[in-house]
């Protein structure tokens, strides 16, 4: 049973939300003893540094709250009371939304930095193969395979039916296929 002035949503739910909302609700259903620990536990299951830190503040949330149970209620009216709490919940706010925005930018660079190790790993890159058959040494692997499929629709020998322009096109067509096949890898 909640006592807070948010209505709850259902618990499966509420384990899609993002570490900061859930936060949030556990700040504003402090006497709710069952949905902080339902939180604690879904911030914990989190494998990042943020949900880490929220669940460590519901923690001392359930402390404080078991400490206060004991002594008589805090006087709800109190404006300055209210003025620092929501102070204090801003503050929590802006470091944990700092806290995922660095999340969110480590992420994008292990992300560049895999592509740019999956770059690397393709073979003849750097020796100018791609060129030869008129591709940048940064082309993706679809547009190689696209690239090839072309050179074999432009140039494949029994589209000519002239002698001389059929034998140029086989030699443009060999030669094309070996670069391709260099690029793949030799397969």
């Amino acid at each position: 049973m909640s006592t807070g002035t948010i209505p709850l949503p259902n618990r499966k739910a509420i384990q899609s939300w993002p570490s900061a909302r859930l936060l949030e609700l556990a700040e504003a259903n402090v006497a709710d003893r069952d949905l902080l620990e339902f939180i604690q536990v879904e911030l914990k299951r989190r494998d990042v540094e943020v949900a880490h830190a929220a669940a460590q503040r519901i923690a001392d949330l359930l402390t404080r709250g078991a400490a206060t149970a004991a002594a008589a209620p805090a006087d709800d009216d109190d404006e300055d009371a209210v003025a620092q709490r929501d102070l204090r919940i801003g503050a929590l706010k802006a470091r944990i939304e700092a806290l995922e925005q660095r999340v969110r930018e480590s992420e994008m660079r292990a992300t560049a930095a895999e592509r740019t190790l999956s770059m690397e790993a393709l073979p003849a890159r750097g020796s100018g193969l791609l060129r030869r058959v008129h591709l940048a040494d940064t082309a993706p692997a679809w547009l190689i395979d696209a690239a090839r499929r072309a050179f074999r629709l432009r140039f494949h020998p029994d589209r000519f039916a002239d002698p001389l322009m059929k034998s140029r096109a086989e030699e443009t067509f060999k030669e094309a296929e070996e670069v391709f096949r260099q690029i793949s890898g030799g397969s």
